[in-house]
């Protein structure tokens, strides 16, 4: 009976399917203790806020009492997540919905591990909400690797 009210839309049905984990792993040449502070600490000197903000290149993203927070010049601020595990010098794990739904985050998890002298930093992103608002999550959150390549520019490698 497809067809049958022509002036319908046509409705794709979305896939329940589990989306995969987004994972990308990236080497820096400190010891964990470093990369943690770092990557914690100092986002605001590594993150590329004119490409993943909301308020432009001139804002300033923290960490402050269980959230990442973007703050505007003017003062504004804008929530990114809020931090569900915090063990320095090995992990980080938030509830991440930069730019979406607070009530629809996504899971976040930082690992920093030794790894030859320095520090293997591994990302993993999962936890996408189902239907059609994962798939959108999935396809929003696909710059990991351009984003942790600012972090290890910054921390040298």
């Amino acid at each position: 009976m497809d067809g049958l009210f022509s002036d319908q839309p046509v409705i794709e049905p979305v896939s329940e399917a589990e989306l995969p984990a987004r994972e990308t792993s990236v080497s820096v040449p400190v010891p964990p203790e470093q990369a943690f502070k770092a990557f914690t600490d100092l986002i605001h000197l590594w993150w590329p806020l004119a490409e993943y903000s909301a308020f432009g290149a001139e804002s300033h993203l923290g960490f402050e009492q269980q959230s990442l927070l973007e703050e505007s010049a003017a003062g504004e601020r804008y929530l990114w997540g809020t931090v569900l595990e915090w063990q320095p010098s090995a992990s980080v794990l938030l509830d991440f919905f930069l730019g979406g739904d607070p009530a629809r985050p996504t899971r976040l998890r930082a690992d920093f591990e030794p790894d030859d002298g320095g520090s293997r930093v591994r990302l993993v992103q999962d936890g996408w909400a189902a239907g059609q608002a994962g798939a959108s999550q999935y396809e929003k959150y696909s710059d990991w690797p351009f984003i942790l390549g600012r972090y290890v520019r910054f921390m040298g490698g």
